[in-house]
């Protein structure tokens, strides 16, 4: 027997071959099935035979195990193309739960948010968490990791500690590259990275916002190869111009399909792919994950099989999943069963020919949740403060303010009047002008950066969150400093998480123990302490449909859009430099 080959291996390889040339009965059988090809965007019927977890074919088979599926569909399961498990706010044995039902089975997962707080100890404890469960989470090497040097986030990760996690600790690759800049400019470091994820032929993610042409061609050249940043049909046209993959996201935020599916043609629906890369609980459990972007490619026209096909067998090969994404021989036997196929409802789910799924409610037993590290559960660190620390002097009434619109994360550069009393900015509700904080809370330093926001209609009391891209920093807008103050209050005696306030009075809270992030509880669990976050910000006099809290975890990101705030001030994305909140 060769190295390296089991006799195991040897075993299951002639146990399928016997089964695929009928010498002997496939383990597990589908009868009468409509198998979705995806090859040539089409059904047809057929019996199809799965041995020792891989399809060993496709026609007319007998098995140990006969099913009827007449009348179903087959379909090959679902593959997220990029996704942060972080922002469901449950660790990966949770989210397992509320995805695996949607007939999700395999995610392309990159940690940067846990890995901003907690660095490569963080990342090692999602690789962990992620191991042996039936969904398939393929863990990504955080590129950039801090996002940008204009802030304070809880911890780095090297060149050599990135290239570690894909040689030694099984990362699947590099995950997105969002320090663009240090690709354009050949820096050495982002090189180093780079050439670490060549070295081991791994995959490159690209986070490739807003590139014109020249910047793309220099970020193909250093290797990425797909993008879930094109929001026009444009860049999406230019992108599979170039080889390049594009993936289609439809999230809790960003939501690009609509912009996107137009371009997409007969001649390139290869180098399209679905992807969710933030998308909240609620709406994963509400809406779905993968299966959600099939349905609304479906209502927006596109064929339901090719509408598969982006979402199983173009994922598969986007991330070099060689035996995952079709229903044929030598596959693996990750398949869906449907009940109807343009409103993709999942009867059955089947992780390597093993029914993990069924009606909705899980027929296998999950793993128990691995133990964060201590550093994760303790991750609220901050200096000794106090309400002055949330002042903001003004020397006039006429002030830059971050312009927001609920549910996007781009903010607008505004020039207004503001009030000011006694030389400092106070909050109105009329004028819809209110205090924006972020406190630094990774290592005490004491940093405060304050502003002004206009367009989230709060009427009173405060929301606080340590859920702050990328730096993960608490976050907080109020009415009053008094309300703010109780708040932060709340998210250090938690350890992290989402309030609503109301001057002294805590309304809700949902605790996110692990790194600020994620929670410790059930998913259901957490779902209901959403759904009273929910609620108490209706006692806040908030009327709207789209949660606050998203449009505020994405206010201190400096690297999109326009005015955002740090820890360290107010930043202007379009200088990429911290600004004066005084207007000239």
């Amino acid at each position: 027997m060769s190295e390296g080959v089991t006799r195991l291996e040897k075993e299951q390889l002639q146990r399928r071959i016997a089964a695929a040339s009928k010498r002997e009965k496939a383990e597990l059988v589908l009868k009468n099935a409509t198998v979705m090809d995806v090859f040539n965007v089409t059904t047809y019927k057929a019996n199809v035979a799965i041995s020792d977890g891989m399809i060993v074919g496709c026609g007319d088979y007998e098995g140990e195990i006969e099913i009827d599926m007449s009348g179903k569909f087959i379909s090959p399961s679902f593959i997220d193309g990029h996704v942060h498990i972080e922002s469901a706010m449950v660790p990966p044995e949770e989210f397992a739960k509320v995805v695996l039902p949607h007939g999700v089975t395999t995610v392309i997962a990159d940690p940067h948010e846990i890995a901003n707080v907690g660095g490569l100890e963080a990342v090692l404890y999602m690789i962990e968490a992620s191991k042996h469960l039936p969904l398939e989470v393929k863990i990504m090497a955080p590129s950039s990791v801090p996002a940008t040097p204009f802030e304070h986030n809880g911890a780095s990760l090297s060149a050599e500690e990135v290239g570690s996690l894909m040689k030694e600790k099984d990362a699947y690759g590099l995950a997105e590259v969002m320090d663009y800049p240090a690709v354009l400019n050949g820096d050495e470091e982002m090189v180093t990275k780079l050439l670490a994820a060549h070295q081991e032929n791994r995959i490159i993610d690209g986070h490739a916002a807003g590139l014109d042409e020249t910047a793309l061609n220099t970020y193909l050249t250093a290797g990425i190869r797909n993008d879930h940043e094109a929001v026009r049909a444009s860049e999406a046209t230019m992108r599979t111009a170039r080889g390049m993959y594009v993936l289609m996201r439809e999230g809790t935020a960003a939501k690009d399909m609509e912009a996107l599916i137009g371009t997409v043609t007969p001649y390139n629906a290869r180098r399209y792919v679905f992807a969710t890369d933030d998308k909240h609980l609620d709406e994963l459990i509400e809406e779905g994950s993968i299966d959600a972007s099939v349905r609304k490619a479906i209502k927006l026209g596109m064929d339901p099989v090719q509408a598969v096909q982006l979402a199983s067998l173009n994922a598969a090969e986007c991330f070099g999943l060689k035996d995952k994404g079709a229903i044929a021989p030598g596959y693996q036997a990750d398949f869906l069963v449907l009940n109807d196929l343009e409103k993709v409802e999942v009867e059955a789910v089947y992780v390597a020919g093993e029914k993990v799924v069924e009606g909705n409610k899980f027929v296998t037993e999950l793993r128990d949740a691995a133990e964060p590290p201590s550093y994760l559960l303790d991750s609220v660190r901050m200096k000794e403060w106090d309400v002055a620390s949330f002042k903001l002097p003004l020397a006039s009434n006429k002030a830059k303010v971050i312009g927001v619109k609920l549910g996007s994360i781009v903010t607008e550069v505004l020039v207004e009047e503001v009030k000011v009393s006694g030389g400092e900015f106070i909050p109105s509700v009329e004028q819809n002008q209110l205090k924006l904080v972020v406190a630094e809370r990774h290592h005490e330093l004491g940093h405060v950066g304050v502003g002004i926001v206009k367009g989230i209609p709060l009427k009173k009391g405060a929301i606080a969150t340590t859920v702050s891209h990328d730096s993960h920093n608490i976050i907080a807008l109020g009415t009053d400093d008094e309300s703010i103050a109780t708040a932060i209050k709340e998210l250090e005696r938690i350890k992290g998480g989402m309030v609503v306030a109301d001057h002294q009075d805590i309304l809700a809270s949902l605790p996110l123990k692990i790194g600020g992030l994620m929670s410790s509880e059930p998913y259901k669990v957490v779902n209901r302490q959403i759904k009273e976050i929910d609620e108490a910000l209706k006692k806040l006099g908030y009327e709207q449909d789209k949660n606050p809290f998203l449009t505020l975890s994405f206010l201190a990101l400096p690297v999109i859009p326009a005015l955002k705030l740090t820890d360290t001030g107010l930043f202007d994305v379009s200088q990429f430099a911290h600004v004066n909140i005084e207007a000239e």
